[in-house]
């Protein structure tokens, strides 16, 4: 059936890339809904062991950005616009204190990235994030609080995006986050976590 003149011709990656600017939101949003569109397809595509990728880096010789280290400064970079001290509240006491902790903030903090871009490069403040077993009794969390990041890829950080009703970032977030998610919006934040065995788990508090 045709639908008057309208063709489906695809888009060119090249030309995508030819007209990119970086930090522009809508293009951004746009590069977020195409990842999502090719790992449904292809959940392998844009793994570092393909071809293509070995391609792009010079067969390879292209190193992997330095980590981040528990021991590092607070101002260090998690992502473009997270910090290591945003998920310790800028308290040297919730310090992280394991590389296992560190790597999966990294990942937590480019899903807050993608819910940035979503609601047009807002600014998201982190309410809490890494909590020592110490800390994290004295504010009355439960015994096996995903925000102990007790395990390797285990891990949370309570979050609202400024000026944006927290009921539309929580229902987006439930859209798009496979894993564990706590429906804090009646009290102003949105839970973000993974617990071991990366369920996909929903509760209110």
């Amino acid at each position: 059936m045709h639908h008057g003149n309208v063709t489906k011709t695809p888009v060119k990656l090249s030309d995508l890339f030819r007209y990119y600017k970086h930090g522009t939101p809508h293009q951004m949003a746009a590069i977020v809904e195409l990842e999502a569109a090719l790992l449904k397809i292809a959940p392998d595509a844009l793994n570092r062991d393909q071809p293509w990728f070995k391609t792009w880096s010079q067969a390879g010789k292209q190193e992997s950005p330095r980590k981040a280290k528990p021991n590092d400064a607070f101002s260090t970079r998690l992502s473009e616009n997270f910090t290591l001290g945003e998920f310790a509240l800028g308290q040297p006491a919730r310090r992280f204190v394991a590389q296992h902790q560190v790597d999966t903030a990294v990942e937590l903090a480019a899903f807050l990235e993608r819910v940035r871009t979503a609601f047009g490069g807002k600014r998201i403040t982190i309410t809490s994030g890494y909590r020592p077993a110490a800390i994290n009794r004295a504010v009355g969390g439960a015994s096996g609080s995903e925000h102990l990041y007790d395990a390797p890829n285990v891990g949370a950080v309570d979050f609202y995006v400024d000026g944006v009703d927290i009921n539309k970032v929580q229902a987006w977030v439930d859209r798009e986050w496979p894993y564990s998610l706590g429906y804090g919006a009646p009290k102003g934040f949105v839970h973000l976590g993974i617990r071991k065995g990366r369920p996909r788990v929903r509760w209110d508090y």
